[in-house]
């Protein structure tokens, strides 16, 4: 009986960690007016952080299906892209359904604490990656 449950309670942590990595949280930031007085154009920034490629089950066409065609100025990658060096190709379609967008000032990119798990020649890797 112990390990019944033992094994159900397992189960179900797993199954919600694996439903947790589908979950894509938007949020909208508006600035008050005094914020950004002088700009006449309103700046719409898609910021991805800690996409965690090795538990990610969210495919590249369907994070471009969740972001639409909506019109982006600038793109934010903050950090914590993969663990693995295996996970580097995997990364690849992603930043091609993210160039789609076309954002009028870019796709900027900084390395998380994961990021750095990598040992040199990886690291290097992962870099020319983001920066093709």
């Amino acid at each position: 009986m112990v390990y019944f449950l033992l094994s159900f309670i397992l189960i179900l942590v797993f199954y919600r960690a694996y439903k947790n990595t589908k979950k894509i949280k938007i949020n909208r930031v508006s600035l008050r007016k005094s914020e950004y007085e002088n700009s006449k154009k309103q700046l719409t920034i898609l910021h991805l952080s800690d996409i965690h490629l090795e538990n990610i089950s969210i495919s590249p066409k369907e994070l471009s299906s969740i972001i639409g065609n909506k019109t982006v100025d600038m793109i934010a990658l903050t950090g914590d892209f993969l663990d693995r060096k295996r996970s580097i190709p995997k990364l690849i379609p992603y930043l091609e359904e993210l160039n789609k967008l076309n954002p009028k000032y870019g796709m900027y990119a900084v390395f998380g604490n994961h990021d750095y798990f990598l040992r040199e020649n990886n690291f290097k890797k992962l870099k020319n990656t983001l920066e093709e």
